[in-house]
């Protein structure tokens, strides 16, 4: 799929993964690219809550709140993403889209050992992309498809399950 939503014929390589590589500031992070259903400019996506498009409301997604990262809204770069996973519709706003990128799975990695919290319901994995890595959001995440938080203890919160393999090439 192209960044404008148009399909273009291609043979599928089953060894490989399809990300959209988005950048906050300095971090990259990567959609799956089967969740891409467009990407807008400033003018097309507009400044309210819901983004309409081809018959489609979706919602406000604050990615860059969630991820604790202050989105440049000055950037003459900045994107609206359209990201679908045919239940939920998310409209995220980020400072530049870097592009599709295509990885072999054997070059998905899991996140290290020592993260062991609520952060592997975030990020599903890691890829780089021209020596810089990138972290594979998960897309129950971005949308709040998690379920509700619940309490956990005194004063803490967690987020619903999302269980990930932790083998190499398992995550894409």
């Amino acid at each position: 799929m192209s960044l404008r939503g148009h399909y273009k014929a291609a043979s599928a390589n089953v060894q490989a993964a399809s990300f959209l590589v988005v950048r906050y500031g300095t971090r990259l992070c990567a959609l799956p690219s089967d969740g891409v259903r467009g990407v807008l400019t400033k003018e097309e996506a507009g400044n309210g809550q819901t983004v309409a498009w081809v018959g489609v409301t979706y919602q406000n997604v604050d990615l860059a709140g969630l991820l604790s990262i202050t989105l440049d809204t000055t950037s003459p770069d900045l994107r609206t993403v359209l990201f679908s996973n045919g239940h939920s519709h998310g409209a995220i706003r980020v400072d530049e889209v870097i592009g599709l990128v295509e990885v072999d799975r054997e070059h998905c990695l899991p996140l290290p050992p020592h993260f062991q919290r609520v952060e592997r319901t975030w990020v599903a994995g890691m890829i780089f992309y021209r020596d810089e890595l990138a972290l594979v959001l998960n897309p129950e995440w971005v949308l709040g498809e998690l379920g509700e938080e619940v309490p956990r203890e005194a004063g803490a919160k967690t987020i619903g399950a999302f269980t990930a393999s932790v083998e190499i090439g398992k995550l894409c």
